[in-house]
């Protein structure tokens, strides 16, 4: 068995990434526990992995479970059948991880080293960490808020999305102003 070294980093203002180390024969679903624990996310949220290019694009899913989006009369790979290893095409090989589809944290993940295992070592292993990760609590949701504000909260009248800084244009007229043809 091989053990291969990803750098996985949080799409976040902190910049934060960890270097883990897992084995060629480990899960993805054991990759995607070692990255939950290494941000510090303790949810149960859905998860998934893409086999990704050198240009980041998403290629093959590989889900935690199958929740039926995937092809017509194709069954999906899931975590935990597939290993890590089944999936390295390239030294650098990367993959895109996205973790709770509601607030879409996304990481990038690539591989920076092979080598062989340390019999003194359990795998998988945060082998490096740098930066504070965000809390896993700490994205709001983009519709959070009561349906008599605004976006940016202030009370609006009726219409939660009118501006009332902002005159009406003159010349538009209504619907009732095209006519017959209409």
């Amino acid at each position: 068995m091989l053990i291969y070294r990803f750098r996985v980093l949080i799409d976040d203002a902190s910049e934060a990434f960890r270097d883990i180390e897992i084995g060629s024969g480990q899960t993805f679903r054991e990759f995607h526990n070692a990255i939950k624990e290494a941000f510090g996310f303790t949810g149960d949220e859905m998860a998934c992995f893409y086999v990704s290019d050198a240009e980041w694009g998403k290629g093959t899913e590989i889900p935690l479970a199958d929740l039926g989006f995937g092809e017509e009369g194709k069954v999906p790979l899931l975590m935990h059948e597939v290993e890590v290893g089944d999936h390295i095409r390239d030294a650098d090989q990367r993959f895109v991880y996205a973790y709770d589809f509601l607030h879409m944290w996304m990481f990038l993940v690539e591989r920076i080293g092979t080598g062989d295992p340390d019999a003194a070592l359990t795998y998988p292993r945060v082998a490096m960490s740098v930066g504070k990760a965000p809390r896993e609590d700490s994205r709001q949701d983009l519709l959070d808020f009561a349906p008599d504000e605004g976006l940016n909260g202030e009370h609006n009248g009726d219409d939660p999305w009118a501006d009332d800084d902002e005159e009406e244009e003159e010349g538009h007229g209504s619907i009732d102003d095209l006519g017959d043809d209409f």
